[in-house]
């Protein structure tokens, strides 16, 4: 994908500045679901069509690899890449920020409750 801006800022905001990218890359690496179904079933209620086109912009910004599930070649298997898992520590800092700043989130007394830890 071609970038307008060179402040690196502006440039991530085009690969993750949607709600459904990082809701799903945090599916992906904390929640550990490699499926679309998976995926699909995330109390958030994504749309299958923005879940596929997602993936897609996941996949060719390399952050997500599909790969044939060998135990059901008719489904597909998305696993984080390095680019990916060098967004962790971004996630964690979100998720704190989100728990300190608002009332109306799930809060656990354990962080590894909440798959981010």
């Amino acid at each position: 994908m071609k970038r307008k801006n060179c402040c690196p800022i502006a440039q991530a905001l085009g690969v993750l500045g949607d709600k459904w990218s990082l809701i799903v890359l945090r599916d992906v690496i904390f929640g550990k679901k490699r499926h679309f179904n998976d995926l699909l079933a995330s109390p958030e209620k994504i749309s299958t069509n923005i879940l596929a086109n997602r993936l897609k912009t996941l996949q060719e910004e390399s952050l997500l690899c599909c790969c044939v599930d060998p135990e059901n070649r008719r489904s597909k298997i998305y696993t984080p890449t390095e680019k990916a898992q060098d967004l962790v520590p971004v996630l964690v800092e979100l998720y704190k920020w989100g728990e300190k700043y608002n009332d109306n989130v799930d809060r656990v007394d354990n962080p590894n409750q909440a798959g981010l830890f």
